[in-house]
């Protein structure tokens, strides 16, 4: 009798053995091996926390006339809310620190979308409009945070020093070095954005940021599972959205519209701000940063096919954490 194992996909046997891998590594963990290679709860970063929220609010924001075009009114108002939802008290006071104006305006834009009934052609163009005038400051804004680390150095040897070193195409090493980190652990919370929306969009029951979670889950559960949306309203009923096979359902238009926008800003910050960049020029991090950008573009590709919560989290947690934290030196929360 031919044993059922033999029937175990190649994918389905690989997953499982690594299952076994981390849950082997969760009670043996000498030394705190799975700590130091797996873990990614970064120390946190108040400027780093603010970029990261900026970002999040940009995705949302180009949600709302991206449905406005599809007239889903629906779908651009619930955006719209997740939006306002973001921009919280305390982060609007930040904002206005810098920019009172930018933070009247989101303030009153937010109000309104979330108002929003109808869009005639003319009121869909002014808006999308608006939406990439406000995306843009706030980019601005996220730019002038960060300046504001900047040490304000009155030592005029080190100010030669510096000057010199910029007219060489050296730079502040210092303030790059810092720079580049910030950015690194910005992404690393709108990566978790990904998952923490792509959760929501399937009803997982789970937090998807915590990575023993995928210990605790079925390995034979967690092969791809894609399904199309049957519906652009919004939510759906959540008391036991799964299959009789057990994968996670679809339910959440919206939140899955919002992990897409986020994976893709992802992968943006990515590119262009620290595909090139590292905190430690003299050493071998090339590997890494590589290994992350592949990691970023498939974890796009696989939330645009609809994978399975599972997979998206094994990708999260396995290709692209590991090589942020290595790339970019950075501490973990202790």
């Amino acid at each position: 009798m031919v044993s059922p194992l033999f029937f175990v996909s190649k994918k389905s046997f690989t997953i499982a053995l690594l299952y076994l891998i981390l849950s082997i590594l969760f009670l043996f963990n000498t030394d705190n091996f799975y700590v130091k290679i797996f873990a990614h709860q970064f120390t946190p970063n108040e400027t780093a926390t603010f970029i990261a929220v900026i970002n999040e609010l940009q995705a949302e924001l180009g949600l709302v006339p991206t449905n406005l075009e599809n007239n889903n009114v629906t779908l651009s108002q619930n955006h719209a809310s997740k939006a306002a939802a973001i921009l919280t008290p305390r982060i609007l006071t930040e904002i206005a620190e810098d920019n009172p104006r930018l933070a009247a305006d989101l303030a009153n834009t937010l109000t309104n979308l979330q108002n929003l009934s109808t869009a005639s052609d003319s009121q869909k163009k002014s808006m999308s409009q608006l939406i990439l005038d406000l995306n843009d400051r706030l980019a601005q804004d996220a730019v002038v945070r960060i300046s504001r680390l900047q040490p304000d150095n009155s030592n005029i040897l080190d100010q030669f020093s510096k000057f010199f070193g910029t007219i060489l195409g050296q730079g502040d090493k210092e303030v790059n070095s810092q720079d580049t980190k910030i950015e690194a652990l910005a992404l690393a919370n709108v990566i978790d954005s990904v998952l923490v929306n792509y959760g929501n969009a399937y009803n997982v029951g789970f937090d998807m940021t915590n990575m023993s979670n995928m210990v605790m889950q079925d390995p034979t559960k967690s092969m791809s599972h894609t399904m199309n949306m049957n519906s652009m309203n919004g939510s759906h009923p959540t008391s036991d959205m799964n299959d009789m096979e057990g994968h996670h359902l679809l339910v959440n238009a919206s939140d899955y519209q919002s992990a897409r926008a986020l994976a893709a800003k992802s992968f943006e910050i990515f590119k262009s701000k620290l595909e090139h960049a590292t905190t430690d020029p003299s050493g071998n991090v090339t590997v890494f940063i590589t290994n992350l950008g592949n990691g970023l573009a498939d974890l796009n590709s696989s939330i645009g096919k609809k994978a399975s919560p599972m997979d998206i989290m094994m990708m999260v947690h396995t290709k692209v954490h590991p090589n942020l934290l290595q790339a970019f030196n950075l501490e973990l929360r202790k």
